[in-house]
């Protein structure tokens, strides 16, 4: 599985070979027809398997209990840093983006396993809310749209806003500077009345 994500990551759907994979995973290409039955199911599994490393990552965090504010933090921090340490998530799933998200919508995991973490982010708002913690309560799944957005779009535009502004967006003084920087934009746009550092820490008055 590890060596079909890479594939379908590096050479998208069109672009894939069963043969490479094969030769990458040390197997032999009749088994890989014989257990997944082709080329787009073995892409549907892929796809399936990245979505649920993320999602089984963030329900680990416990968004649905103890303070709103730190779990919030822990979200925004991992969802940067996943995108970050994980470039095969982001192709791959930018590539199926390409084909119109034809192939995730024939998986039977992704959309089940994607609505715990919104209902998680729910209740973690409406904690935040009665405790007086936070001021504001979006919709979860726009503030989880927000979190992505401003965690991946360095990621996906590296190379032309590099060039761009002549600041290396890879360097990685510039990313600590920009995960702060995302940290404090969702913690402030839901009026977080304690803002935590990248350590999880209130900064000193």
């Amino acid at each position: 599985m590890q060596a079909a994500v890479r594939e379908y990551a590096t050479h998208g759907y069109h672009g894939a070979r069963i043969a490479r994979i094969a030769k990458a995973a040390r197997c032999n290409p009749r088994m890989i027809y014989h257990y997944f039955g082709g080329k787009e199911p073995l892409y549907v599994a892929a796809l399936d398997s990245v979505y649920a490393s993320i999602r089984n990552r963030e329900a680990e965090l416990n968004l649905s209990e103890g303070d709103a504010v730190a779990g919030l933090k822990r979200l925004v921090a991992f969802t940067f840093d996943y995108f970050h340490d994980n470039p095969d998530f982001l192709h791959i799933t930018r590539n199926e983006n390409m084909l119109g998200g034809r192939f995730i919508r024939r998986s039977q995991m992704i959309r089940s396993m994607s609505q715990p973490l919104t209902a998680s982010i729910g209740r973690l708002l409406d904690r935040g809310l009665s405790s007086g913690q936070l001021l504001y309560r979006p919709d979860p799944l726009q503030l989880y749209l927000s979190i992505v957005a401003l965690s991946a779009h360095h990621l996906n535009n590296a190379a032309t806003l590099s060039a761009t502004f002549g600041t290396d967006l890879n360097d990685a003084a510039w990313r600590a500077e920009r995960r702060q920087h995302v940290v404090t934009t969702i913690l402030r746009s839901v009026g977080a009345n304690e803002e935590l550092d990248c350590a999880g820490h209130s900064p000193e008055k």
